[in-house]
């Protein structure tokens, strides 16, 4: 804005050098003469367009005691000396310049400013982004100015990160390079004008006007993580320009994965991949390390490294040194570094499938097709769906299958819910009474019901096909998806928990009914032991202790059940599996907590802990907090 507002301006001549086009010192001071020279030759004023003889002359005279920034920093009393590779000058520039009177540089000058004096004209050289370039090039630049500023007429104005230039300017280490660096600058900038900082409220105006340009708006409703996400955001921009290129990034990235991650984590993934664009090879290079859902190998790798009380590495280690400056962004990002799971984390970029398609820009490669997942929804055969999404849970394969029916869903004909989720329900309820490997049942169940409901969130005309689905699973008696969807309107409506959290698709005298109607078939489902035999789910024995209505008839029952190893594991397994925390205080709600750890320690005791190590750990989560202790800092569980 300046250079266009100084450029209309008559008797004044605006030269715009960009230090970063050029490499190297060598071009550096042929880029700026040659700036100067073409600034001065497009005057509309024939005096003006004069001057360039004079400059040629002045940079002639330079050239014959030593070419470049050193032969001019030589002539103003400085220390440095032209190198014999500086000394040399190209056939095609010679020709260039016009002879030199035998004048010294400093006749010459004079002349020069004569000359510019003599045609009223100020010329102002504007030097943008000294910042963007090598420490050796941002002191060629600096020395040329100081140099080449005693030039009367001539004035300068330098664009510039202050903490940036001091660095290159500096020498020596620590404090004493920074005052070096300052008193250097001092000496160079006769005028410093410190632009005014932007304060937080500044940069969310400026970042929701320039979101508002690119046709995005972010939502008014935000979790606490989404908050406090898009705080740290708005405390990490310093300038104008890191605004625009965010903005820019995002527009694109939102697009690519719109309503499939939370926006908030794609701003802060955008701010990333902005600042540090290499963070984003190693981000794809370790996904299993970052997310709180990791494939089978590197979730078995983790067991391990908590068996043997090592520690899990940070967010730096995984990503390098490059990742330092941005490591709160980065544990704000995949929390699984500063908390052990997220609530709700099912649209953020913690989940394996999230950050994969984040990476990817859409689906990746080898995803399941669309027809894939029509030929399912359309199968009206109950038992033979139930069959092959059971294979697709025995391969690890239906999370995938899930992924890509969260996309089409809406798409996909109403008919085929009442069969779909049904059979899914089916195949998620464990054929074997007692879990005794690595169980994913519990994610994928979490993962389908919430799919469910952020659909009709999404689409408020779908909320029938939720209705509809409801009452399917219900009446086809599901204790795996219907449970999970239903808690999540009780803590929507503040039936229970502390406050109204919002999002609700079913009403509140729905949600009232479904509780009323479900809780007799729940409470029978736990009493009868088939709850823990095969359920892979919590939520049915959760809604009890958020309603504080497990009463002692249920927890005797369940005590009772309690009574076997492959029973206890299995309790572990469902309730502290790695990646969830329990409290005490809540299981002592459903068994007697003193009584269960006295039999699993005495079955640890006797038979050891269970060969899988996904079950032994969730075993020995169990007895540490049975222990009144902190499963996350208790080593020993022996």
């Amino acid at each position: 804005m300046l250079h266009q507002r100084l450029d209309a301006m008559d008797h004044v001549v605006v030269a715009l050098f960009n230090p970063w086009l050029f490499s190297g010192r060598d071009e550096l001071v042929r880029g700026f003469f040659n700036t100067l020279r073409g600034a001065l030759g497009r005057s509309n004023t024939e005096e003006v367009r004069a001057l360039v003889e004079a400059l040629d002359r002045y940079w002639g005279a330079i050239d014959l005691a030593g070419h470049g920034v050193a032969a001019i920093v030589d002539l103003h009393g400085s220390s440095g000396a032209a190198s014999a590779g500086w000394k040399k000058l190209s056939g095609k520039l010679k020709s260039a310049l016009v002879k030199p009177r035998p004048l010294t540089p400093d006749e010459e000058r004079i002349s020069l400013e004569k000359k510019i004096a003599a045609t009223q004209c100020a010329v102002i050289v504007l030097i943008d982004e000294l910042d963007r370039i090598e420490d050796d090039e941002v002191r060629a630049v600096a020395q040329l100015v100081k140099a080449v500023g005693d030039i009367k007429g001539l004035s300068y104005l330098v664009a510039y990160d202050p903490e940036r230039v001091v660095e290159a300017l500096g020498r020596g280490i620590g404090e004493r390079r920074r005052r070096v660096g300052e008193l250097y600058l001092e000496k160079i900038i006769q005028y410093p004008i410190p632009l005014r900082p932007l304060f937080s409220e500044d940069v969310k105006a400026l970042l929701e006007s320039t979101l508002a340009d690119h046709g995005v708006l972010l939502a008014e409703q935000r979790t606490d993580s989404q908050k406090e996400l898009y705080a740290h955001i708005i405390d990490s921009i310093q300038t104008p320009r890191e605004v625009k290129r965010l903005v820019g990034a995002f527009a694109i990235l939102e697009r690519a994965v719109r309503d499939e991650i939370c926006p908030f984590d794609v701003l802060a993934y955008s701010w990333i991949v902005t600042k540090s664009p290499t963070l984003r090879t190693r981000i794809a290079e370790h996904v299993d390390a970052l997310v709180t859902d990791p494939s089978d190998e590197s979730a078995s790798e983790r067991v391990v490294r908590r068996m043997n009380n090592e520690a899990e590495p940070d967010i730096v280690s995984i990503l390098g040194s490059s990742a330092r400056e941005h490591t709160r962004t980065l544990e704000l990002l995949f929390p699984r570094f500063i908390e052990e799971r997220q609530v709700d984390d099912r649209e953020r970029l913690t989940r394996r499938r999230n950050l994969i398609r984040m990476l990817y820009l859409g689906n990746p490669p080898g995803a399941v097709t669309r027809r894939d997942v029509e030929q399912l929804w359309n199968n009206t055969d109950l038992g033979e769906l139930e069959r092959i999404l059971r294979e697709l849970i025995r391969e690890r394969k239906l999370a995938t299958l899930m992924d890509r029916l969260d996309e089409l869903l809406r798409s996909l004909p109403e008919r085929g819910d009442r069969t779909f989720w049904v059979a899914l329900s089916r195949a998620l309820v464990r054929q074997d009474d007692w879990i005794s490997e690595n169980d994913n049942r519990h994610a994928l169940a979490d993962d389908a019901s919430r799919t469910l409901v952020s659909l009709a969130r999404r689409n408020p005309e779908l909320a029938d096909r939720l209705r509809a689905t409801i009452e399917a699973l219900v009446t086809d008696g599901d204790l795996v998806l219907a449970p999970d969807i239903l808690r999540t309107h009780l803590f929507a409506y503040g039936i229970v928990g502390n406050q109204v959290r919002g999002g609700g698709v079913l009403t509140q005298s729905e949600t009232q009914a479904l509780l009323d109607r479900e809780l007799p078939r729940y409470r029978e489902a736990i009493i009868d032991g088939s709850f823990l035999r095969r359920v892979a789910s919590p939520d049915a024995l959760y809604i009890f202790a958020n309603l504080n209505s497990f009463d002692s008839e249920m927890r005797s029952s369940f005590t009772d059940q309690l009574t076997t190893f492959d029973a206890i594991s299995t309790l572990a397994a469902l309730l502290v599996p790695p990646g969830i925390r329990v409290s005490l205080e809540t299981l002592e709600i459903f068994f007697d907590t003193p009584l269960v750890l006295e039999r699993a320690q005495n079955f640890i005791s006797t038979l050891g802990y269970p060969s899988d190590l996904w079950i032994a750990e969730s075993l020995r989560r169990l007895v540490v907090v049975l222990r009144g202790r902190d499963p996350l800092v208790e080593d020993d569980a022996s």
